[in-house]
């Protein structure tokens, strides 16, 4: 089976494709380099447990700020440390 398109489908297929593509998707923080606040977002962010925020954080190997009682991190900052290695056991 063989179907035929016209190229001016074709053309309004690829700039609706386009417009997709270009929108953020559900969820995405409005700034790219956003802060992340509290040991759950961090956590989910680098996709480990909170226990494990708790334990890199009391042994002083990621990158992270204190907003009062409160945990921040800063996307850029997490993302660096990642591909450093910073996220492996030792």
């Amino acid at each position: 089976m063989r179907i035929e398109i016209d190229d001016e489908l074709v053309d309004q297929i690829a700039r609706r494709a386009a417009q997709l593509l270009a929108q953020k998707p559900p969820g995405a923080s409005s700034e790219p380099d956003g802060w992340l606040r509290g040991a759950a977002k961090i956590a989910e962010y680098i996709d480990c447990p909170r226990s494990r925020v708790y334990g890199l954080v009391a042994a002083h190997q990621i990158p992270i700020h204190r907003d009062g009682s409160a945990l921040i991190a800063r996307r850029s900052d997490l993302d660096a440390w990642l591909k450093a290695g910073g996220g492996m056991r030792r």
